[in-house]
Parts: C-alpha cells; structure tokens; sequence
C-alpha cells in the first residue's frame, strides 16, 4: 500500500486540485456541495472556504494573484478573492441547462482548455471540449460526442493534447497547432475498462511522466511518454478524482477522492483530501489564465 497522509475533513465530490504559489496553499472544489477550498499543505486544515449558488467544477490560477477563474455550471467566471465577487465572462458552455462544465487547464499562453459533460443522465454523449482566450473572447469548440469530458492537458512541446472521456474509459493525444488553435490526428493513447475503472484528473511530473486519477481503481496511476505504465499509488478510497503536484519545491502529490454515499453507493468511504508520500516526482507549477 502506498504511504500517504490523509485529511479529517471529507467532501461530496472532491476535484479541480491546484497548487496556488502565490500564497502556497492547496485549491480544490467539492461540485456537489457549491465550494471552493483553500487548504494548507502540512496541517491539512482549510483556510478559506467560499460558497456559492451552483455546482463549482474546477479553479484556475490567473495573472492577477486576487482572482481565480472558475468554472461554473452554467460558464466562466472571475472569482475576486477578496470582495468574494464572482462575475461570469462566457457562458456558451455548457450549452443546455442539463450539462455543466467538468475539468480545465491553462496552457502556456495563458489560455483555456475545459470540457463539459451531462450531470442530469449518464447515457447521453453530448459533451464538448472547448477552447477559450480572453483576448479573443468567444468559445471554440474542438471536439465533441463526450459521455464525461476530463483532464485537458498539453505537454512539454506545446504540440500535443491529451484529454479523457471517463465515461468510455479513453485517453485521447492529438495533434496541436497552437498556430493555427486547431487540434488533428486524434487517436487512443491509453483504453481503460469503463466497466471497472476509468481515467479522471491528470497532470504531468517534469519529466512528463502522466499521472492520471484512476476512477473506480483506487489509484493513481504513472505513465512514461509512450503510454508505457510505470507505476501505481494505491490509496485505500475507491473514486480516485484528481491530482496534483504542490508545496514550495512542486515535489508533493496530492490527491481528491469522492465520498461513495454521495454516488449512492451504500459503505460509506472516501471523500478525503491525500498526500502521497512514497515518491520521486517532482511537478510542474500551474500556468496562469490571463485575464
């Protein structure tokens, strides 16, 4: 069993995991309880907690250390950290009242990648992956046909993405053309059996190594460049949702879980915030979203 240091507190659904610099504090959201959390590293204790009134998906860093982008329910929005004024800037997706949003990451020119996906039936494939700048201003829809949209993230060259559809236990890679803001060649870069477990939250280590959430495995899991698995960090939690690295030197991996009762499934487990100890990784710091 993998070492590790695990919260008290415990959360519906758990995701969205970053490491703010700025104040060297862990960000994560619980979507089904509306919250975003601000937890300190060592003590695990939370030391902001913000409400709000619809399903929060995920926080990304901008270029101003005051204000998050987060993505909403029903769109984008600047959360002020301060004022705790939350103010929209795009809401074209998701685009139906029966969908939010679900995943992001902020590539290396300050721009957004994020999915959406149905949270009101689980046979629909109507989600969407989607591309947004504030220079720009309008969504871009790269892709589409997702059950659940998941872990949007680019590698080191900048000319290739990868992105999950958990509900058919595929990780994609394509092909970028930053240049053109276009994605080609989309092909399978890891199949996972969707009937026991699927990928979740992903993020690379800096040597771009692909640690992936493993949703119904109890694991995250590590990849090398060509898909070849490397390793597995078993925790004791069924509904693995997201990773990421943290702390002063980016050498900590932290962890969000979902509570099972909160699935509707009967034991009741899961729902903490980990750290996995037993490790020798260093990551990699969350690029900003300018505003």
């Amino acid at each position: 069993m993998t070492k590790f240091k695990r919260s008290n507190h415990r959360h519906n659904l758990g995701e969205g995991i970053i490491w703010d610099h700025h104040v060297e504090l862990i960000l994560f959201v619980d979507i089904l309880s509306m919250k975003l959390f601000r937890m300190h590293p060592d003590s695990f204790e939370i030391e902001n907690q913000y409400n709000f009134d619809e399903y929060v998906a995920w926080v990304q860093l901008t270029n101003n250390k005051n204000l998050y982008l987060l993505g909403m329910q029903s769109g984008l929005a600047i959360f002020n950290i301060i004022s705790s004024e939350i103010k929209f800037i795009n809401k074209e997706i998701p685009q139906h009242s029966n969908q939010r949003l679900n995943d992001s990451f902020v590539g290396t020119n300050g721009r957004l990648w994020y999915g959406s996906m149905e949270h009101k039936s689980i046979e629909l494939y109507n989600g969407v992956l989607a591309y947004f700048s504030s220079k720009e201003g309008k969504v871009k829809i790269m892709d589409e046909g997702y059950g659940i949209t998941n872990g949007p993230i680019i590698d080191k060259t900048n000319n290739y993405l990868y992105h999950n559809d958990s509900k058919k236990g595929a990780v994609y890679k394509y092909y970028l053309d930053m240049e053109k803001v276009a994605l080609k060649e989309k092909n399978v870069f890891l199949q996972f059996n969707p009937q026991s477990e699927t990928p979740d939250g992903m993020c690379f280590d800096n040597k771009y190594n692909l640690f992936i959430a493993i949703w119904g495995g109890g694991s995250v899991n590590e990849y090398d460049q060509s898909g070849k698995f490397t390793h597995s960090f078993e925790l004791p939690e069924k509904f693995i949702t997201n990773v990421c690295f943290a702390g002063k030197n980016l050498d900590r991996i932290f962890v969000t879980t979902a509570k099972s009762d909160s699935l509707n499934i009967p034991k009741q487990t899961g729902g903490y915030i980990y750290e996995i100890l037993d490790h020798n990784s260093q990551g990699l710091q969350a690029n900003e979203y300018i505003i």
